[in-house]
């Protein structure tokens, strides 16, 4: 089967299509003996020989995990890092995990680690419509007129921006729980939502990302997909 390059890389668990795309610029990616930096490049995955860093690479088992990603923890796979990270908090693997999309540094919640990098691409591009549930914690109060508002959009700086769904659950105590779903995986984009009507949020938690609950996950912890998990993924992207 002829596939592109950072598709096949993707699809061997090396990285992330986005981030394969990187690699093959940067020249780590050899085809047949050859250094290939074309990003259009064809391969044949049964008669082709990829490398990446000296080592042959090879399509593996898909696995698929959820985290409770605590506050102020790093989404990266660098260990150079002086702050705390989510590598340090994987379980130990015959694969190579890397997370899908990232959170902030200090917004805790659901977050999907596999090694199948097809599956990655198409959880994260928004094209895919994909949702993702959070519960966001607003300083100070907000009544259901700016929810209204807030229902009609916001215009960032990088985009528009109109909720799937904003529901107001509480507000007292100067503090407003407000649950939003969006299919956006801009940088930053809720708190940029709420910052566009004035609000600043206090405390961020993801806790769906399309058919995927956090649940009663405890924070700091990961495990793997069940097979209902997995199975409702797949029927969501069409692989």
């Amino acid at each position: 089967m002829k596939i592109r390059l950072n598709r096949y890389l993707s699809i061997c668990g090396v990285t992330s299509r986005r981030k394969s795309e990187d690699l093959i610029k940067s020249k780590k990616i050899k085809v047949n003996g050859e250094i290939r930096t074309e990003l259009q490049t064809l391969i044949d995955t049964e008669l082709d020989t990829v490398l990446f860093d000296g080592i042959r690479i090879s399509t593996q088992k898909h696995e698929y995990y959820k985290m409770n990603k605590p506050r102020f923890c790093l989404t990266t796979m660098s260990t150079k890092e002086n702050k705390r990270t989510v590598e340090e908090l994987l379980p130990k693997s015959r694969v190579k995990l890397f997370p899908v999309g990232r959170l902030d540094y200090d917004t805790e919640g659901l977050l999907l680690f596999t090694n199948d990098g097809e599956m990655a691409h198409r959880i994260s591009h928004p094209s895919f419509l994909v949702r993702k549930i959070y519960l966001a914690h607003i300083r100070g109060k907000i009544n259901q007129v700016l929810i209204s508002k807030m229902r009609k959009g916001a215009q960032l700086r990088d985009g528009s921006l109109i909720p799937e769904k904003i529901d107001l659950l509480n507000s007292s105590n100067g503090e407003t729980l407000i649950k939003i779903q969006i299919h956006e995986g801009r940088n930053h984009v809720v708190k940029n939502f709420f910052k566009f009507f004035g609000k600043s949020v206090k405390k961020l938690k993801r806790i769906a990302v399309g058919p995927i609950e956090l649940g009663e996950l405890e924070s700091g912890k990961i495990t793997k997909l069940d097979y209902n998990e997995q199975e409702a993924l797949q029927k969501l992207v069409a692989l």
